[in-house]
């Protein structure tokens, strides 16, 4: 076994204790965020963030269940396992993004639309994002692309 294999657990647990402690301890079920829209990315953020510094709507489960489906799925191979970027993706974690603007209704907008080859503005990143996440296992469905959007989400807004 070696180190990395001990990063993403050691990863998942932070980010929820993280949220744990911030959230207002609210339990229940919380309304689905809205759909993605398509707005231009210099908008303002649609969904204000609620106490706990998630977005309305948003929940601690959404945002562990968005790491596993980020770690399981293709977005690791691009922006890497920690999301600090790799050479066809960039880093997720600093909170300065070309494509969106840091919102979580604009993170649930590109992971929903991708950015195709000819629309990348940081031409060091060769590959597409694709929309949906890919075809491969399949798309991504509606509620996971707003977990994706959570967890990245919560990478910038502590």
């Amino acid at each position: 076994m070696t180190n990395s294999s001990f990063v993403r657990p050691a990863l998942f647990l932070a980010v929820a204790a993280a949220i744990g402690a911030c959230s207002s301890g609210r339990s229940g079920p919380t309304s689905s965020a809205p759909a993605p829209t398509s707005a231009p990315t210099t908008a303002p953020a649609a969904a204000a963030p609620a106490a706990g510094g998630l977005p309305a709507g948003v929940t601690a489960a959404m945002v562990a269940m968005g790491d596993s489906i980020y770690h399981a799925r293709g977005c690791r191979n691009c922006h890497g396992p920690d999301a600090k970027g790799r050479q066809n993706g960039p880093d997720l974690t600093t909170g300065k993004f070309m494509h969106v603007n840091g919102s979580y209704n604009d993170f649930v907008r590109i992971i929903t639309t991708g950015v195709p080859a000819d629309s990348i503005k940081d031409k060091s990143h060769a590959l597409p994002m694709p929309a949906r996440g890919g075809g491969r296992p399949a798309p991504l469905t509606d509620p996971e692309i707003r977990a994706v959007a959570a967890y990245i989400y919560s990478l910038n807004h502590h």
